[in-house]
């Protein structure tokens, strides 16, 4: 999956962009085909740090110099990642204020994993929808509270040997699961994770 990258300018220009028929309008010179998935890196002037969605191209022009046009076209976004659009609008209007700016960039995925509480040897079958070096969304319908340590195996594709990492709970404001911290991890499980993620990401 190849990732491509769309700056506005403004807060404004990026509400402007967003289409009511789950459609996207984006700026970039990364040509796309029709009906191809990529990795869309979203950012505007404001938005502390980037969102990355899973989206579907739909067209795309090269750049019309003459008629001051754009490289650019639209994807199309639907489920969850269209939620995530739907929220980056509310950060450009300013109904929502995000102060912090994450180290890492959260990575769209969707992969099921395996958790349990730290201290509990019992696990529950759950699924991971975004994930980066420093943590990830867990979703699961047995929610961990918030300060809770647990432990999460992934599988990555291709391997048989599950990695295990120890994470916090650090929020539950998502309505579809809980946002974890990773912890405790050495440079070979970095090292190791990096090399998942980008396991996940290509699939």
């Amino acid at each position: 999956m190849r990732k491509i990258r769309s700056h506005y300018a403004t807060p404004e220009d990026f509400t402007a962009a967003i289409r009511e028929d789950n459609a996207l309008e984006v700026f970039t010179t990364d040509g796309y085909e029709p009906g191809e998935e990529v990795l869309l890196e979203l950012s505007f002037t404001g938005l502390p740090g980037k969102m990355m969605v899973r989206a579907i191209g739909h067209e795309w022009h090269a750049a019309r110099p003459r008629l001051r046009v754009r490289a650019g076209g639209t994807v199309m976004c639907a489920g969850s990642e269209w939620r995530k659009i739907q929220f980056l609008k509310k950060v450009a209007t300013g109904e929502v204020k995000l102060t912090a700016r994450r180290r890492h960039v959260r990575l769209p995925v969707l992969v099921e994993i395996r958790w349990r509480r730290r201290g509990q040897r019992d696990f529950n079958t759950a699924a991971l929808s975004e994930i980066s070096e420093g943590g990830g969304l867990l979703l699961t319908q047995h929610r961990p509270e918030v300060g809770e340590e647990v432990i999460i195996e992934i599988t990555p594709p291709g391997s048989a040997r599950p990695l295990e990492i120890l994470a916090v709970v650090r929020n539950s404001n998502n309505d579809e699961g809980v946002g974890l911290e990773f912890m405790a991890r050495d440079m070979g499980g970095v090292h190791r994770l990096r090399e998942v993620i980008r396991r996940l990401v290509e699939q």
